[in-house]
């Protein structure tokens, strides 16, 4: 059995702007003994996509996660994806297993839907939305979903997972309200990343050894523009639906406000019209049909809408009761909050081997023997 032990920590929303205006003392040491590299995340840019193909080493077009909520383009039923059900692929913590890598692997993350979506293969298994008692007991009492003592929570649980049980593959995911309410400057948001840099720095020394990566799953910018593009659509004589990527259960964050979308046409014929009239929309900047959008970015062709749409850098998309609206939100989705960092240490790698975060659950996979290109 191996005693290579690895971490993966992904800092929800923490791109490069969050860390560069804080301090960040214990981030900064691994950076400069290890790599800080500008890496992509995987578009669209939201939360369940990116988490899993981090935890599965590979493209949507492979595990089959391509929204928070999905909508099956024959019925038109839309359910959100918040367990493994549309899962297609295994998890690392599962690969970690049948290779022998690891006899004990650990998964916390804050929200209870990427436990479930996630947990296949895994000994640990804590949500910080609704932790096991134990946990409550040694680490603190739970803390509100819509807070940042709920990333603090859940980085003192990971140091007392680490030390208890000490598995030979971790994996940390955070939550992104803080982002979405503060920018960068703004004191929320420096305490925030300074507190968890500062238990970042308690992990790592508690774990001098251990092959650590800290990365995201996308970043955060702020909006002023909101279009819904099924009654844009629909009001120029195409008529059609559209959900925003990012809709979830988890509406204070961002109120299922993000920066792409997929569209479904009551009409297939309407293709071309369609195309032509979202182009010309205030606010949308790259417009696909399903093949180009699963063939350019790489997602699964069955799990998406009959139109991919991108928003420029101060849009988003919604379900909305007109079609156009001023908003002042922060959120993310689209091609301008995918640039993210990826920071490893004690690492085999070097930073050009990470073009995308996935890379870091691709090349643990690659080093288990199993090619995932």
């Amino acid at each position: 059995m191996s005693q290579h032990k690895i971490l993966i920590i992904c800092i929800d929303a923490g791109g490069h702007d969050y860390l560069a205006a804080s301090e960040i003392p214990n981030i900064q040491k691994l950076a400069e003994e290890g790599f800080y590299q500008h890496a992509r995340s995987v578009i669209p840019s939201v939360t369940n996509v990116n988490n899993v193909s981090l935890a599965t080493g590979t493209f949507p077009e492979t595990h089959g996660i391509t929204t928070n909520y999905h909508v099956d383009r024959e019925t038109g039923k839309g359910e959100f994806i918040e367990d493994s059900r549309f899962l297609l692929a295994p998890t690392l913590f599962e690969r970690a297993k049948l290779s022998g890598f690891a006899e004990k692997t650990a998964l916390l993350v804050t929200k209870k839907k990427l436990l479930r979506m996630l947990e296949a293969g895994t000994d640990i298994a804590i949500a910080a939305e609704d932790p096991p008692t134990e946990y409550v007991e040694t680490v603190g009492p739970v803390e509100d979903i819509y807070s940042s003592e709920i990333n603090w929570w859940l980085l003192r649980a990971l140091r007392e997972v680490l030390r208890e049980h000490d598995p030979q593959l971790a994996y940390c995911s955070t939550t992104d309200w803080n982002q979405h309410k503060y920018a960068p400057t703004e004191e929320h948001s420096l305490e925030h990343i300074a507190e968890l840099d500062r238990l970042i720095g308690e992990i790592v020394d508690d774990n001098p050894e251990r092959e650590i990566y800290i990365t995201a799953d996308h970043a955060m910018l702020p909006k002023n523009r909101a279009l819904d593009p099924g009654r844009w659509l629909t009001e120029h004589g195409v008529p059609s639906s559209a959900i925003p990527i990012i809709k979830d259960r988890y509406v204070a964050h961002h109120g299922n406000l993000g920066g792409a979308a997929y569209v479904f046409l009551q009409r297939m014929a309407d293709l071309p019209e369609a195309i032509e009239t979202l182009g010309a929309a205030p606010g949308v900047e790259e417009v696909y049909t399903s093949d180009e959008a699963a063939s350019q970015f790489r997602l699964h062709p069955d799990r998406i809408g009959d139109i991919f749409i991108l928003a420029d850098r101060d849009t988003v998309f919604g379900e909305l009761t007109e079609t156009e609206t001023v908003v002042d939100i922060r959120s993310h989705g689209s091609r301008h909050e995918s640039e993210v960092p990826v920071i490893g240490y004690n690492s085999p790698w070097g930073a050009s081997d990470f073009a995308y975060n996935l890379d870091v659950g691709r090349l643990f996979l690659n080093s288990l023997g199993e090619r995932f290109d």
